[in-house]
């Protein structure tokens, strides 16, 4: 009995966490020789649609610091 509950465990629970793991370790490991041969990230296209979600949050960030304009040129919020 024991070993069928080992057994239920590693199927529902272990495997699909082990096997999230490798594809987070390989999306990184491509990413990480992506840079370093100077080749675009793929993934970078995926940071383009949280943009507007980020620069909203930016602009609530700096504003609750008081700052009336953003404090870097490269980020228009204001």
């Amino acid at each position: 009995m024991k070993d069928l509950v080992h057994q239920f465990i590693l199927l529902h629970f272990k495997k699909p966490v082990e096997a999230s793991y490798r594809h987070l370790g390989d999306a990184l490991l491509l990413t990480v020789f992506m840079e370093y041969f100077g080749l675009d990230n793929p993934l970078g296209v995926y940071a383009l649609d949280l943009y507007p979600l980020l620069v909203e949050e930016f602009h609530l960030w700096h504003r609750s610091l008081g700052m009336e304009k953003s404090p870097f040129s490269f980020i228009p919020c204001c």
